[in-house]
């Protein structure tokens, strides 16, 4: 299946991302579900900035 929208794939990408390096790294469930969720909100947030900032080169 082929995504059609960049957003999209991006947002699966950080939440798959986000849950493997959660349940490897952290021990219990409160501190997974917590660095989970920084780690997915910060992929998130980065790349919408990153993908802003190269549209303003678009001409």
């Amino acid at each position: 299946m082929i995504l059609e929208s960049h957003l999209v794939t991006m947002i699966i990408y950080a939440f798959l991302v986000s849950l493997v390096l959660a349940l490897i790294r952290r021990p219990d469930l409160k501190s997974r579900l917590r660095y989970g969720l920084t780690l997915f909100l910060i992929m998130t947030l980065a790349s919408l900035a990153f993908g802003w900032f190269m549209y303003l080169f678009v001409k």
